[in-house]
């Protein structure tokens, strides 16, 4: 076994790469949470290398999702010793500008992959504020954040377009692109999304006049069941290819990282990876 720990993000990651680059690894296994373990399927994305998940985050939704124990460190090891190598999707983000034929983001700049939830708007400012915060830790952490971020809530004009369809284009609050179901911890925020079907998730929060902070701290708790996407406010959608845009540019967050600002593309890369999971 050969332990890599990397100086900054950037070495890390550079670490990962190498390790994989030659395919002959057993696994390469990631300690940290869904950004950390973000960094790890990027290096083994295309390869036959599987990736072992040991989740000491905040959040843990990747974890969460596969069913590897989030809260005992030697059921996750148990997961790598005895569990499974199976394939799961993953999703890409590409920030870019936007062409002017088909005013959508044509995906010139950068490139991130994710595994759990790319989120942007009121989501991105709550996991900025969240990351800058120590305490608490967990669900709770990015629930203060949010009641934080509400009192200094604006909407935006929100294009989004899944597949060719108009999803939005007016005032929006949020926008969530999900490859799993939850993220912060277990948030339900693309509750019906599915690591294993080929498709993202989509799931945006809509503002009307007269709606203020006191509805969305009503809505707010209901993310947790997932029930929020019942509310006549909300709009939910499934596809291959998901285009965002918004005036002024919100910014863009996967896996709990900040990347960057809209305009963006994102699709998905059905079966990109390994991760080892229980049988």
């Amino acid at each position: 076994m050969q332990v890599l720990a990397g100086s900054d993000l950037a070495d890390a990651q550079r670490l990962a790469d190498e390790a994989v680059a030659d395919d002959t690894v057993d696994a390469l296994v990631a300690v940290g949470g869904d950004g950390t373990i973000r960094l790890a399927l990027e290096a083994a994305a295309g390869s036959s290398t599987p990736v072992g998940v040991i989740p000491a985050g905040t959040g843990n939704d990747l974890a969460r999702t596969l069913g590897i124990p989030h809260d005992d460190l030697a059921g996750a090891v148990g997961v790598i010793v005895d569990g499974e190598a199976r394939a799961l999707d993953l999703g890409r983000v590409r920030l870019g500008g936007v062409d002017e034929a088909s005013g959508r983001p044509a995906g010139s700049g950068e490139t991130a992959l994710f595994v759990t939830v790319a989120a942007t708007g009121f989501d991105a400012d709550v996991t900025a504020r969240a990351n800058r915060m120590s305490w608490p830790r967990g669900k709770a952490r990015y629930l203060a954040a949010a009641v934080a971020e509400i009192a200094n809530l604006t909407s935006r004009h929100f294009t989004v377009v899944v597949d060719d369809e108009t999803v939005a284009d007016g005032d929006v609050i949020f926008t969530a692109i999900g490859n799993t179901r939850s993220y912060g911890g277990g948030m339900l925020i693309t509750p019906n999304a599915d690591v294993h079907d080929g498709l993202l998730d989509v799931t945006v929060a809509t503002k009307e006049p007269g709606v203020g902070r006191s509805t969305l701290l009503r809505l707010l708790p209901s993310v947790f069941s997932g029930k929020h996407v019942e509310h006549h406010l909300v709009r939910t959608a499934r596809g291959k290819t998901v285009t965002v845009s918004s005036d002024p540019p919100a910014l863009v967050s996967v896996d709990g990282d900040l990347i960057g600002r809209l305009p963006a593309t994102f699709d998905t890369l059905p079966g990109a990876a390994h991760v080892i999971m229980p049988r």
